[in-house]
């Protein structure tokens, strides 16, 4: 089993929660600006924030392994700051997209994007938050092309 992983130093209890955050504390800003803090608009927000960390593109996978036996990569990550999850693609549905993506006002970041058949599984980037060696981020997307082969 061949596993690539994302630096520890990377993805601390600590960071995930500062980063995190800061997402909340824009929805808390604009409610303020809008009008006062009521326990509606107090509770709305916490879920509408409850619900953007629950989107699928907010994963942060920190390790990938590609089982060759069962013919399936596994892919480790948070959601919620603290959650882990686990999703198990088969080879013969993974797809993949390395280019540059628009994260923010401005910036283009290169990612590689894995998909489950059509459906978004994740993202790793090179640069930004929880971001992957350049020289992690080559041997996955060569990995990759090498489990595209054998479909």
């Amino acid at each position: 089993m061949e596993k690539f992983q994302l630096d520890p130093a990377e993805y601390p209890l600590g960071k995930r929660i500062i980063k995190e955050l800061s997402l909340l504390g824009l929805l808390l800003l604009i409610l303020l600006f809008f009008g006062e803090l009521k326990v509606v608009y107090l509770s709305a927000i916490f879920l509408m924030y409850i619900l953007l960390l629950l989107l699928k593109r907010n994963r942060i996978i920190y390790e990938i392994k590609f089982d060759d036996d069962a013919k399936e990569i596994h892919l480790y990550y948070f959601y919620l700051i603290a959650c882990k999850g686990l999703e198990k693609i088969p080879y013969s549905k993974i797809g993949f997209n390395m280019g540059l993506k628009r994260f923010g006002f401005g910036s283009a970041i290169e990612t590689l994007e894995l998909f489950k058949g059509k459906i978004l599984a994740g993202e790793i980037r090179k640069e930004g938050k929880w971001k992957w060696s350049e020289e992690n981020t080559k041997q996955l997307h060569e990995k990759l092309n090498q489990v595209a082969n054998l479909k």
